[in-house]
């Protein structure tokens, strides 16, 4: 829960471009911090070239030195939020994932255990009454089914099969995810400097994702035997 009240204080002061930006460097800090505990071991220059490149692409996209908030209390509450996903990818990695455990148990589980921590601190907001309407009641159940359920398990996934680093270099895409969606369903413009981050983007992470060469192995012994003779 730490990052997003972290992030709730930070925006209250500090805007969506400068939050994107911030929230961008949890790849960047699950890195450092997978170096530092001994978890990640591929440090190959084109891996660590594209996860910097892909942040240089959020830079792009979200243009934050046109804003004058990257030194306040509210960015260093974000910055800290992006160090605490870092910190939950590397303690899913080293824990929880691939212990034999069904992704979809353990996202149940931290949405389930999520629910009650929450629970416990809304009477702190004031237990004045609701009246909810039936559309936001719907869009609740579908952002937390879909949005946060489903994506939890599929983090899970992505931790297992790829490692704390890569699976944090989705967040390198929701930026483009959410301009184009922007683009798309609310006509919003793309002007050349968020098309060039928007490339930048996913030209980083596509460097992320080049696997890694196998050694050149001479052949087996006994066919060795065999060509000698």
């Amino acid at each position: 829960m730490a990052p997003f009240a972290l992030f709730a204080f930070g925006e209250q002061t500090v805007d969506s471009g400068v939050a994107g930006v911030l929230n961008s460097t949890t790849p960047l800090w699950a890195l450092l911090l997978g170096i530092v505990l001994g978890m990640e071991r591929d440090l190959r220059p084109v891996r660590v070239a594209g996860l910097t490149i892909g942040f240089a692409g959020t830079l792009l996209i979200f243009a934050p030195w046109r804003s004058g908030e990257l030194v306040s209390w509210g960015a260093l509450a974000m910055l800290a939020a992006a160090f605490c996903y870092a910190i939950s990818f590397n303690y899913i990695g080293r824990f929880l994932a691939g212990r034999g455990t069904a992704p979809i148990a353990l996202a149940a589980a931290q949405v389930t255990a999520a629910t009650g921590l929450t629970a416990l601190a809304v009477p702190a907001g004031g237990l004045a009454p609701v009246h909810l309407e039936l559309s936001a009641v719907l869009a609740v159940i579908v952002l937390g089914v879909f949005s946060t359920g489903f994506a939890f398990a599929l983090n899970y996934r992505l931790i297992t099969d790829e490692g704390p680093t890569n699976t944090a270099t989705v967040g390198y895409l929701l930026p483009v995810v959410s301009v184009l969606l922007g683009a798309l369903a609310l006509d919003e413009n793309l002007n050349p400097r968020v098309i060039a981050g928007m490339v930048v983007v996913l030209g980083g992470v596509a460097m992320t994702r080049i696997p890694r060469r196998l050694p050149a192995s001479g052949p087996a012994p006994a066919t060795e035997a065999v060509l000698r003779n």
